[in-house]
C-alpha cells in the first residue's frame, strides 16, 4: 500500500495533514468517496476532501450525538429518525437501547453504506437488526412525506455533511418545518452544526433555524480532534421549557457519561457571543471548502 501525504483546509491558510494510506476511492453519483488508513487514527472515511469520520475519534462524535437526546429525554425513547449518517456510528449507538422499537435510517448515498461496512465494519451499527428499516434516497424528500402521513418520531438525528452540495437541502427552513411536524410531544431532534472556531455562521444559523419551528432550542459541543477542534451540536423540542441538559437515567460510553452530558452545555463566551451578534440573511451559509 502506497502511502502519501493528503491535507484537508478546515479553515483559510489552515490545513490538517494526514499520511494516508489509501485502502478505497470511488466517485459516487453524489460525492468522491476515499477510505484511508492513518498510523494515529486509524481507517478514515472522507466525502469530497472532507474527513468525515476515523476510528480513532469516532466515538465522541457519534455518542455525543446520541446518548445527549436520548438521555435528555423524559421517557424511554421508543422511535428514531436517523437523516444520513451512512458510516453508520449513530446506528450503532441508538441500538444500545433496549426501548428503542423502530430505527428508520434515510441516506442519499449507498456507495458510502456499502463502502464503510467493507472497510470500516468497526464503526457500524446492524442494518440487519430487526428493529431497523434502511432507505436509500433523499432525507428531506422522505420528512415531507413522514410529515404527509402523519409519522412520528421520538428522536430525530441530523448525522449529515456540512451545508455544501447534496446536504444543502437538509438547511432550509422547509425541511426544519417539516422535521417539527415529524417529531413527537416530548421529542428531540438533533443535528451536528460544524466548528465555529472555522465555520462560525453555521451553528448560529441552524440555531436560528431551530427557533423558528421549535419550542426549545439549545446548544452543546465535544471535542472531535480530527475535524479541528469542538463541533457544535444544536437540539430542539417542541414541548414548551422541555430541556435535555439533565440526563434522565445513567449511561456511560467510552467518552459520554453523565458529568460529560452536562458540562458539554457549558459554552465558551466567544460561542455566546456568535450567537448574540448573528444576523440572519435568508441565505444558507456555505463555509466549508471542497477541491475535490
Amino acid at each position: 500500500m502506497t502511502r502519501y501525504w493528503w491535507s484537508e483546509s478546515i479553515g483559510p491558510g489552515f490545513v490538517h495533514g494526514y499520511e494516508v494510506g489509501p485502502l478505497f476511492e470511488q466517485r459516487t453519483p453524489y460525492q468522491r468517496l476515499l477510505i484511508f488508513d492513518n498510523p494515529q487514527w486509524g481507517k478514515g472515511l472522507v466525502l469530497d476532501g472532507i474527513v468525515q469520520t476515523t476510528v480513532g475519534d469516532e466515538f465522541i462524535y457519534h455518542e455525543m450525538m446520541t446518548h445527549v437526546p436520548i438521555l435528555g429525554r423524559k421517557t424511554p425513547v421508543e422511535s428514531i429518525m436517523i437523516i444520513g449518517g451512512g458510516d453508520g456510528g449513530v446506528l450503532r449507538e441508538v441500538l444500545k437501547y433496549d426501548s428503542v422499537k423502530k430505527v428508520v435510517q434515510i441516506e442519499l448515498d449507498e456507495a458510502v453504506i456499502v463502502a464503510c461496512r467493507k472497510y470500516i465494519p468497526e464503526i457500524c451499527g446492524d442494518w440487519k437488526d430487526s428493529r431497523v428499516e434502511l432507505l436509500i434516497g433523499d432525507g428531506a424528500e422522505f420528512v415531507k412525506k413522514a410529515r404527509a402521513r402523519g409519522e412520528k418520531f421520538d428522536v430525530i438525528i441530523l448525522d449529515s455533511t456540512d451545508p455544501i452540495g447534496p446536504a444543502i437541502s437538509l438547511f432550509e427552513r422547509p425541511f426544519h418545518e417539516d422535521l417539527a411536524a415529524c417529531l413527537s410531544k416530548t421529542g428531540v431532534v438533533v443535528r451536528q452544526s460544524g466548528l465555529p472556531a472555522t465555520m462560525p455562521r453555521v451553528m448560529p444559523f441552524i440555531r436560528k433555524r431551530f427557533q423558528d419551528v421549535f419550542s426549545n432550542v439549545e446548544v452543546y459541543l465535544a471535542p472531535i480532534p480530527t475535524y479541528g477542534g469542538e463541533i457544535a451540536f444544536v437540539a430542539g423540542t417542541k414541548e414548551q421549557g422541555l430541556s435535555i441538559k439533565r440526563p434522565r437515567q445513567p449511561f456511560e460510553g467510552r467518552y459520554y457519561n453523565p458529568s460529560v452530558h452536562e458540562a458539554s452545555f457549558c459554552l465558551p463566551c466567544w460561542w455566546e457571543k456568535l450567537m448574540d451578534e448573528y444576523v440572519d440573511d435568508g441565505e444558507v451559509p456555505i463555509e466549508t471548502p471542497s477541491y475535490w
